[in-house]
């Protein structure tokens, strides 16, 4: 072998890490622009997660809270008139804003969780049809309002499941 193949060679191995690290580096600046916006994406849909995940669950929870609020307060005395009329509307408000989110909620849940979470949001507004039937009834009844307090009851427990499942399994 010759003495300048020797030479160069031995300054090739002395000079391979820098070498190395400096097109590793080239290759990051030319790309470096797609690697970011991979990043920022990312970063984004998490962002979104998180939003409409609290959106989704304070509704859910909130409608949850109202129905058990609009039992006790159906079932006692202590309040008048005035306060089951507040209790009412704000049943009435609530069970409008999820139900015209419904599908909203459903996409958000299909695209950011899968299938399931949005199997298990479809049960879970079955649930709260099932609650509105009977307040609804409740409210058209004659006698039989202890029968339909006690058949609220229920559907109220099973939407509490209902809820428990798809929000505390979603994230």
């Amino acid at each position: 072998m010759s003495v300048w193949l020797a030479h160069f060679l031995n300054s090739f191995a002395d000079q391979a890490g820098t070498w190395f690290v400096g097109a590793v580096l080239a290759l990051l600046g030319l790309f470096s622009s797609r690697l970011l916006e991979k990043i920022k994406f990312a970063l984004n849909r998490a962002d979104l997660r998180v939003k409409y995940y609290e959106e989704m669950a304070t509704q859910i929870s909130r409608f949850v809270f109202i129905v058990d609020r609009y039992i006790r307060v159906y079932r006692s005395s202590w309040i008048g008139p005035e306060g089951q009329a507040v209790i009412s509307d704000e049943y009435d408000q609530l069970m409008n804003q999820i139900s015209g989110r419904e599908y909203v909620y459903l996409s958000w849940l299909q695209r950011y969780w899968g299938q399931s979470r949005a199997t298990a949001f479809a049960q879970c507004m079955e649930k709260i049809r099932a609650v509105d039937l009977v307040i609804i009834r409740l409210n058209e009844a004659g006698d039989d309002k202890d029968k339909l307090i006690a058949e609220l009851w229920s559907a109220c427990g099973g939407l509490q499941e209902a809820a428990r499942s798809l929000l505390l399994t979603t994230i």
